[in-house]
């Protein structure tokens, strides 16, 4: 419990909502911040060292202005876009705040939320991109097929941690009743605009440049600006089929929200049909508060599907010797931080059966990538796991 009053917690809430609104406005001048502390640089370095750099490193030349103009093209692809997901909602764009930025009261939101922009916009590659085709079929393809396999047609289905999507799409184009769930608000503002509002057409699907302002590990100067086509599929066509979106089609939702908030209530029991994650368990301070949740939702035959890795994302420090509990000296504002326990696989598969589940299929070792840039000279690969864990159709004593 928060101990806060329902109206404070709305309040909370909208603020929140703004931040995340303002961060999208204020993506390109966050840019221009960059680009000015780029030539700050370059400008502080000793003339013995300027003297061997590229001319388009060196102010004013030609070969600098040919950057420059390159970098506030894509620059201003990603803001178009962005902006076209604040019109959808709709709220004040980058426009508006060209205006209000010159109030003197105006603020800029943190580097953490402009950071999330980024997150954005790097994942609509993974999911509603051509070049993301490869890294969709090495964590998708599996838990869609595990669904083929072990869940009846037109059963309900929950992707937990959905991101901005195309997973949960995927599924309910199969004919699955899919909710997509996710906290982030950076993550759901920009998937509402693809699910509903893009397309193919020349007027309903967008160019960005996902990794412009990428200065470590680049290999040359255009691929930060280089062009990516969101989406590439028509999400409605693949909802729908080719025919008219307005048709009656699948069941399909998405819902915003902590998971455990959303889901670990009493009137969500026996409802799901099958609980179908990806690179989301490890998101869990309490995996095992994940997994009897799960156990409850789910219906007597019931599914959980899942295909990641255990990087645990709460993983936090130890104590020193000169403390008595943990993170006793440490400046960590979230208690998430100080509590969440890292546990092995071998450790996972041994709770998930204590909860109850019947481990039906078991892979490790699986590669997977995330949000890769296809051209940088760094990029995290996962020795991911893939499950089914099955909740049996028998009455289990002491059910949870």
């Amino acid at each position: 419990m928060s101990g806060l009053s329902e109206r404070e917690e709305q309040q909370l809430e909208q603020q929140h909502m703004m931040r995340v609104c303002n961060s999208f406005a204020q993506y390109a001048f966050f840019q221009q911040a960059l680009r000015k502390s780029l030539r700050k640089r370059l400008d502080g370095l000793p003339d013995s060292s300027k003297r061997f750099l590229p001319e388009g490193l060196i102010s004013s030349s030609a070969a600098a202005i040919g950057r420059e103009k390159d970098s506030r093209e894509a620059e201003a692809r990603n803001q178009h876009f962005l902006d076209q997901i604040l019109s959808h909602i709709p709220q004040p764009t980058s426009t508006d705040h060209a205006v209000y930025k010159q109030q003197a009261n105006y603020a800029y939101e943190s580097n953490d939320d402009i950071s999330k922009v980024q997150s954005v916009l790097k994942s609509c590659v993974r999911d509603w991109t051509a070049e993301g085709a490869e890294e969709r079929a090495q964590c998708y393809d599996p838990v869609i097929a595990g669904t083929q396999k072990w869940v009846e047609p037109g059963g309900k289905v929950l992707v937990p941690g959905s991101g901005l999507g195309r997973l949960a799409l995927e599924l309910a184009s199969r004919g699955y009743a899919v909710q997509g769930n996710d906290f982030s608000i950076h993550m759901l503002m920009a998937s509402d605009f693809i699910l509903n509002a893009c397309g193919t057409g020349e007027h309903d699907s967008f160019e960005i440049s996902p990794y412009l302002g990428t200065t470590l590990n680049s290999n040359r100067v255009s691929d930060a600006a280089r062009k990516f086509v969101v989406p590439d599929v028509d999400p409605k066509e693949l909802l729908f089929g080719s025919t008219s979106g307005d048709q009656q089609g699948p069941d399909f939702s998405m819902a915003a929200g902590e998971f455990l908030d959303c889901y670990n209530k009493p009137e969500e029991k026996g409802l799901w049909s099958c609980v179908a994650s990806c690179f989301f368990l490890d998101t869990a301070p309490d995996i095992v508060a994940y997994f009897t949740c799960m156990w409850n939702m789910l219906k007597p035959g019931g599914s959980l599907i899942n295909l990641g890795p255990l990087l645990f994302h709460w993983s936090g420090p130890n104590m020193r010797p000169d403390e008595t509990k943990i993170g006793q000296y440490s400046r960590l504002r979230d208690n998430r931080y100080l509590e969440s326990v890292d546990f092995c696989w071998e450790d996972v598969r041994e709770i998930l059966i204590k909860v109850g589940f019947k481990i039906e299929d078991e892979q490790t070792g699986l590669d997977c990538t995330y949000t890769r840039d296809s051209e940088s000279f760094m990029y995290t690969s996962y020795k991911c796991v893939y499950f089914v864990a099955v909740k049996p159709k028998a009455n289990i004593e002491g059910e949870k």
